[in-house]
């Protein structure tokens, strides 16, 4: 499949709306709370607006136990050169007022789906702006482009997650397949990959899983991740972790979503241990990954056995 790289620039304003009734429902009151700013990545051309008209999203407003499903039809203005949520076509997206939710925003645009999704937000009196960009997919998973010298495109989410903050599955280092049990007797690699530098596509939980496009990040990729980003330790939606912010400004979200062995979650919510796809050779019964928490985020190895996340990458074609 081919990969889709995206950098042009589209920006949509749209107005969320709250809806509030009194107790008989017999007013109802719409009020302008919020514009949603979204920037779509689209290959290396900046998309020009005036050439598309008109398109149809889904918005979800995602709160903590509950998740509002909505259709909207943006219309170009050329006043404005911008996008405006069009009322007359479009579902009314309810804002509930003092509550932490999330907005997630899909759109269809020549047959490329795009996805993007905000940080935990709270309306209050004054307007607010949400800013969402939003990424194309590659083999069903979302890639972001950060913006890095080598053009690597580092997944937005985990292996086995469907959100950044997700934890996703966990895999000891060259095997395939989750399980419930990580330590030497339930590894089923053996010696097998002791004089392979780096894990093929066989062995790669990432392509196995994902497809050819993807694969394990290397050494290379995350020394470039290390030196090209900023780094915040952060929360997002309760689940703390880092957020790397590249060149361009885009960013992704690792979750310190800790380690598997017997089969209990170590450390998750303190660490993360993440796996690259290089062995250790100076000791094969380790393999190179890396580390973050509150005070750290550094390469270092790790017992093949143990079941670790992986943070997946592709390569723009």
């Amino acid at each position: 499949m081919r990969t889709k790289n995206f950098s042009g620039i589209l920006f949509v304003g749209i107005v969320l709306l709250f809806l509030a009734a009194s107790c008989h429902k017999e007013a109802i009151e719409l009020s302008p709370l919020a514009k949603l700013d979204l920037v779509v990545v689209r290959g290396d051309k900046t998309m020009n607006k005036s050439l598309l008209t008109e398109f149809e999203a889904r918005v979800l407003v995602e709160y903590e136990y509950d998740t509002i499903e909505r259709k909207c039809v943006f219309v170009y203005s050329a006043d404005d050169d911008m996008y405006m949520y069009d009322v007359t076509r479009s579902d009314v997206v309810e804002v509930r007022r003092e509550n932490p939710f999330s907005v997630m925003v899909e759109a269809v645009i020549d047959d490329d789906v795009l996805r993007g999704e905000s940080e935990t937000l709270t309306i209050g009196d004054d307007p607010l702006t949400i800013s969402i960009v939003l990424h194309s997919e590659n083999g069903g998973h979302t890639f972001i482009d950060l913006g890095l010298p080598s053009g690597t495109l580092w997944a937005e989410c985990n292996l086995g997650a469907r959100k950044p903050e997700e934890y996703g599955t966990y895999y000891a280092w060259g095997e395939i397949a989750t399980k419930d049990l990580f330590s030497w007797n339930t590894y089923s690699i053996g010696n097998e990959l002791d004089s392979v530098t780096r894990l093929d596509a066989s062995h790669d939980a990432a392509t196995a899983n994902w497809g050819d496009n993807w694969r394990m990040p290397s050494r290379e990729d995350f020394d470039e991740l290390y030196s090209s980003c900023t780094r915040t330790w952060t929360t997002r939606n309760n689940v703390n972790g880092y957020q790397l912010t590249g060149l361009n400004g885009n960013s992704i979200f690792l979750p310190a979503a800790g380690g598997r062995g017997d089969g209990n979650i170590y450390e998750g919510g303190s660490c993360g241990f993440y796996w690259l796809s290089s062995v250790y050779t100076d000791d094969t019964q380790f393999a190179w990954g890396f580390l973050i928490d509150a005070d750290s985020f550094y390469e270092t190895s790790y017992y093949r056995m143990y079941g670790q996340t992986i943070r997946p990458v592709c390569n723009a074609q």
